[in-house]
């Protein structure tokens, strides 16, 4: 009888293992999201929303630190160092609109409604008193934005691989037609070496209506912050992967020259994404940012 239980329990496992697995397989964009919002959660990160804005709370320190992720990715982007950092910081992390939870789900996605809805967390969560902002991506340019419009709030501004300058992506397919340009994106984002499963080449290939669509939809010619660079007074940290293929290390440095009262700090080994693709040294440059 015991065995019997033994074995029952075995083939549940394993049933659900599989099923797992195959889920991972068939839709990989959406389990990653589900896995990383996940680990949000068992890091005892508890979900917020307010019209239609999403966003996750967790820790209690003095500083309020806000995390901010790119395009075509969502909250649980952090989730592999979001349990370190609320130990030391109150940690703010929204869902940007149109990624994630957040509304809308369809339509375009104007750059204004991007800052409104991160002023707005920032509001809830901070009233009155300036925050961390940390952004990566198209999250980084989101976050000068707002700091330039709101410098008095924002203490330090940490900018990962952060997009927002006039720069010519010609070279990036970002939307591609076949798989070698979608292997030739994903490496772009991942480092030039990266192993690219070919059911992560079929997802990229079936995604339809993506955020980043939708943002070009809502304009952004008049959203590049070459212009508003100037009022970024706060110090500013740029942290960069140095086999980022989308924003390579020439336009890091030309993006931190054009900042007062910033600095440049290189990951080796990272690419677009340094707070997945090495947290350790990600984390060690923020702690070393805010000290």
């Amino acid at each position: 009888m015991k065995m019997n239980v033994i074995l029952t329990f075995l083939a549940l496992i394993i049933a659900t293992f599989t099923a797992t697995t195959l889920y991972a397989r068939s839709h990989p964009l959406q389990a990653f999201e589900k896995m990383t919002r996940g680990g949000l959660r068992r890091a005892g990160f508890a979900k917020y929303s307010s019209n239609g804005v999403v966003w996750f709370r967790g820790g209690s320190g003095e500083r309020t630190l806000v995390l901010v992720h790119g395009v075509n990715d969502q909250a649980g982007s952090w989730s592999a160092v979001a349990p370190q950092l609320k130990k030391d910081y109150k940690v703010i992390i929204i869902d940007l609109p149109g990624h994630g939870e957040s509304q809308p789900k369809t339509g375009p996605l104007p750059m204004r409604s991007l800052i409104d809805a991160l002023a707005m967390v920032i509001d809830r969560e901070s009233p009155g008193q300036p925050v961390v902002l940390a952004g990566n991506s198209m999250g980084g340019w989101v976050s000068m934005l707002y700091a330039s419009e709101h410098p008095e709030r924002v203490s330090n501004l940490i900018l990962e691989d952060a997009s927002g300058m006039a720069w010519d992506v010609s070279h990036v397919p970002l939307f591609p037609k076949d798989r070698t340009e979608a292997i030739r994106l994903l490496r772009m984002v991942h480092g030039p070496n990266a192993a690219i499963p070919e059911f992560l080449v079929d997802a990229v290939l079936k995604a339809k209506d993506l955020p980043q669509k939708r943002v070009l939809e809502g304009g952004i010619l008049e959203w590049l912050v070459d212009t508003r660079l100037p009022k970024l007074t706060m110090p500013v940290t740029l942290i960069w992967g140095a086999d980022d293929g989308l924003l390579p290390l020439d336009y890091a440095k030309t993006l931190q020259s054009r900042i007062s009262n910033s600095s440049l700090h290189v990951i080796d080994g990272a690419a677009h994404i340094p707070h997945r693709q090495a947290p350790a040294e990600f984390l060690r440059l923020l702690y070393g940012a805010l000290q």
